[in-house]
């Protein structure tokens, strides 16, 4: 391919190892960080003018806040340590949370164990096959039997049909848009697993975030890895992945072309295919997870909405995922107000992401007038609708030994929340695949250093 100039070199003082990671997201900062670490020089390229992906922040009047809902458990080690280890180690918040589902008309409260097991519509045997399920869970570490069971064949064997139509269908059908048919069952084994986790010892739930929001775990890793001599290039867009041969050594961007030992996408892999050659693509292979889309209405508003920090929604009169107030755990003074996000999972052909804002935000504060009658447009000081056609991936029957491969090609390597499996997508993930990554490529860069060394 034809290369655009300017030509960027390496200093030649500087004689680490040089890698490029593509996206400025958490999984990327958190790559880089690691690679800085080990003893490799980073450079970081995000096409937009803010890090931070999906962890990123929005202004509302002024006052940045998540774009969509996150939050972090006191067994998410990962995270908490790296904030830590950029000074952010003080940041945390953890609170005590209300959390339940609305259904059939109402909040039900899903707290404690007790109150699980005593979900309207159920007999006794149902709940008690409720609480063996969850103990199964927590218990069980082999997940690979079950990536071939689908997930309602092992539900209704598990608990029974009741539960099944009651409870675990309509939460499906409310978080994949209805399209939750192919599933294994360790998409709830993981989940079930990681909920034991939001509890301390007398079964509260417990959840937590950052001071700042996940922005600033993100904002902080680039300026620690710009102290320690890495680079951080936000507002440079990759146009291509430079490769001869069939081994990656490049990439073009909007500074023109750089040359790298290593080359890491951390795109999902729809993203990362058009910066290939033919030669890599064809290496690099389909990918063949689905994925979910996300619309989120985030709210401030002058005052809580309601008890909960959140509730997940099994009425489907109300056509969406979960309403969450982060303001049960942030600091509402931080906000000017609280907090609330009306998401719903989509699919890539849902409406919702081609609808207007006004029409979007029209919609969802109906549904929230459904849930609180009590809510007024009023309390309303500002909102912000967000989307995303393409962000979480959905790994159906038989997913495990489909994941994409890590390390494709020579001098190229890929990691995405498209390999995070069996765990759920979350912060924690997201840095458990970019510890991953690194681990594997150090080992690759110290192979390609003895055999130049030999030569």
């Amino acid at each position: 391919m034809t290369i655009p100039l300017p030509v960027r070199v390496a200093d030649a003082e500087d004689q680490r190892p040089r890698v490029a990671v593509i996206g400025g997201g958490l999984l990327g900062m958190a790559a880089a960080w690691r690679l800085l670490q080990a003893g490799v020089h980073p450079v970081v390229y995000e096409r937009d003018a803010q890090l931070g992906g999906l962890a990123g922040t929005v202004s509302l009047d002024g006052i940045a806040v998540d774009r969509y809902a996150h939050l972090t458990l006191l067994t998410d080690e990962r995270v908490i340590a790296l904030a830590a280890e950029v000074g952010l180690g003080e940041s945390f918040r953890f609170r005590r949370c209300r959390a339940g589902l609305y259904h059939q008309g109402r909040a039900t409260s899903m707290c404690t164990p007790r109150e699980l097991v005593s979900f309207p519509g159920l007999k006794a045997i149902d709940r008690v096959r409720l609480v063996a399920l969850a103990a199964r869970c927590r218990a069980g570490s082999d997940y690979l039997r079950l990536d071939e069971t689908p997930l309602e064949e092992w539900l209704v064997r598990l608990c029974g049909r009741r539960p099944w139509e009651q409870l675990w269908r309509p939460l499906l059908d409310s978080k994949f848009d209805g399209r939750y048919h192919d599933l294994p069952a360790t998409y709830l084994w993981s989940r079930l697993r990681r909920m034991s986790c939001f509890r301390d010892p007398s079964s509260h739930l417990v959840m937590g975030a950052l001071d700042g929001g996940c922005q600033a775990l993100v904002d902080a890793l680039a300026n620690a890895i710009r102290r320690r001599g890495g680079d951080v290039r936000a507002n440079n867009q990759v146009g291509a992945i430079v490769s001869s041969a069939g081994r990656a050594f490049g990439v073009v961007s909007s500074t023109g072309f750089e040359q790298y030992d290593h080359v890491v996408s951390t795109l999902l892999p729809a993203a990362t295919r058009p910066l290939l050659g033919p030669d890599l693509v064809e290496q690099v292979g389909d990918d063949r997870c689905r994925y979910l889309g996300v619309v989120s209405l985030v709210l401030r508003l002058r005052r809580r909405l309601s008890p909960w920090y959140a509730l997940s929604i099994t009425d489907r009169r109300v056509p969406l995922t979960a309403v969450v107030e982060t303001t049960h755990v942030i600091d509402p003074g931080r906000v000017g107000g609280a907090l609330v996000y009306a998401t719903k999972y989509v699919n890539s052909d849902s409406p919702d992401l081609e609808r207007s804002t006004a029409e979007v935000k029209r919609a969802y504060l109906g549904h929230i007038r459904t849930m609180f009658p009590g809510f007024s447009e009023a309390e309303v000081l500002a909102g912000h609708v967000a989307r995303r056609r393409m962000a979480e991936p959905v790994h159906t029957l038989g997913g495990g030994g489909r994941t994409p491969d890590m390390f494709p090609a020579p001098g190229l390597a890929t990691a995405s929340s498209a390999h995070v499996y069996p765990e759920t997508v979350s912060g924690e993930a997201a840095i458990g695949v970019a510890e991953r990554l690194v681990a594997g490529l150090i080992t690759r860069l110290e192979s390609t250093r003895t055999q130049r060394a030999a030569a």
